[in-house]
């Protein structure tokens, strides 16, 4: 078949690798001029395989009030009366019942894990570099409530992935650069098997590979401006250059996906959750983190990256729901900042390479990965703030279903009807 990708992040890149290598011709169409240019530009760089707890639980829910009034809270309303963030809303409140949160935790910890495979199988068969290592991830509590509730849903017994529970001192004594003194946390959890990489080095490698590919085509650089139907199926898409046809569609426009299903004739409940980063260059000799932390309290991640050939310290942060501004806050680049002075003792007086990004969420965190309304178009969207730890799994799940494998259920827990 000749299938059309929508979108050149890392979940489009991952997914036209699939259907190619599955022996379909692609054709990858994105708005940008080069690929991996939103979401998957400078993300945490964590791969968080242990760690998909949704953004919608009941913790968060008594914690809305004060993490939505506070100026430096990890997360704001700043869309006003906006329609499609009240549907949206309303989901995400539902999304919180305990019952909900399990179903989800299980579906993504079984996502992740394929995704895991699936990652190693690329990296080694492609030989692609993008800084991938096992560097572990300890997560720092300093509310003793969701130190006891994290410890709680750990999801593996000790020893089968690494996972420990640490007091304060062991948080330290693993993690020497911390700066932190002991009596400011509750206890953390530790998961040895966790990674960390870079994902814009991973989808320019990927890039590459798939211009290698006879059955691959690529138009970049053209907006995509709606479906073309014929008798209730989706034949083409209407671009700024004219037609695009195909005998699929796959949608991962990311937080464009909505707008698109709009125009197809029915709702996509995802929703922009605008996040920061900052990436600092430590000084020569200073004493950085070995491992990826996880501030819960601030809702901040630390991952030290191979950039370039040199260490560098992706510090990641803030779920704003801005609707599609993309504009840098100064105001939230400076929590990131302070964080990185106190938690890390870094100088942050220099360049830090500030970036913003909008992560496509849906109300209960859940990526939807299934058949569209719409004949001919299937979803593969809504990723949130684990984009880049479930590409490769949701990937390889898309190919499968498409190509119907009895091992594809279709009727799985990331199909959109679960979520309309």
């Amino acid at each position: 078949m000749k299938i059309c990708v929508l979108g050149a992040g890392v979940i489009g890149l991952t997914t036209a690798w699939c259907l190619a290598e599955a022996g379909h011709d692609v054709v990858i169409v994105d708005r940008h001029a080069s690929t991996a240019k939103g979401a998957s530009a400078a993300n945490g760089g964590q791969l968080s395989y242990a760690f998909v707890a949704p953004l919608a639980s009941p913790a968060t829910l008594l914690k809305l009030p004060s993490l939505l009034l506070s100026p430096d809270s990890p997360m704001r309303i700043r869309a006003g009366l906006d329609p499609a963030l009240i549907s949206w809303g309303a989901r995400f409140l539902l999304a919180c019942r305990p019952a909900a949160v399990r179903e989800t935790i299980a579906a993504q910890l079984a996502l992740a894990a394929l995704s895991r495979s699936e990652l190693a199988r690329l990296s080694q068969s492609l030989m692609l570099s993008f800084g991938l290592r096992t560097a572990g991830k300890l997560v720092v509590f300093r509310s003793r409530r969701e130190f006891d509730t994290a410890r709680r849903m750990i999801t593996a017994k000790p020893g089968e992935d690494g996972q420990q529970v640490l007091t304060p001192a062991e948080c330290l004594a693993l993690e020497p650069a911390l700066r932190l003194d002991a009596s400011e946390l509750a206890g953390g959890i530790f998961t040895a098997s966790e990674q960390i990489g870079d994902c814009a080095a991973f989808c320019a490698g990927l890039t590459l590979r798939l211009r290698r590919q006879r059955n691959v085509e690529w138009i970049l650089g053209t907006e995509v401006i709606g479906p073309v139907r014929s008798g209730g199926r989706l034949v083409a898409i209407d671009t700024g250059n004219g037609h695009v046809q195909a005998d699929r569609f796959v949608l991962c426009m990311g937080t464009a996906s909505s707008a698109f299903a709009r125009a197809c004739g029915f709702y996509l409940p995802i929703y922009p959750l605008k996040g920061y980063s900052i990436t600092l260059t430590p000084a020569p000799g200073a004493h950085v983190i070995r491992h990826s932390v996880t501030d819960m309290e601030r809702k901040l991640v630390f991952a030290p990256l191979a950039l370039d050939g040199h260490t560098a310290i992706r510090v990641a942060g803030i779920a704003d729901l801005e609707s599609n501004n993309t504009t840098i806050d100064t105001s939230r680049v400076e929590i990131l900042r302070r964080a990185s002075a106190e938690l890390l003792g870094m100088n942050t007086a220099g360049d830090i390479e500030p970036w913003c990004g909008l992560r496509p969420t849906t109300p209960d965190s859940r990526p939807i990965i299934g058949w569209s309304p719409l004949d001919g178009l299937f979803i593969n969207s809504g990723h949130g703030m684990l984009g880049w730890t479930l590409a490769c799994g949701s990937a390889r799940l898309t190919a499968d279903m498409i190509d119907r494998k009895p091992e594809a259920n279709e009727a799985s827990v990331f199909a959109l009807r679960r979520a309309a």
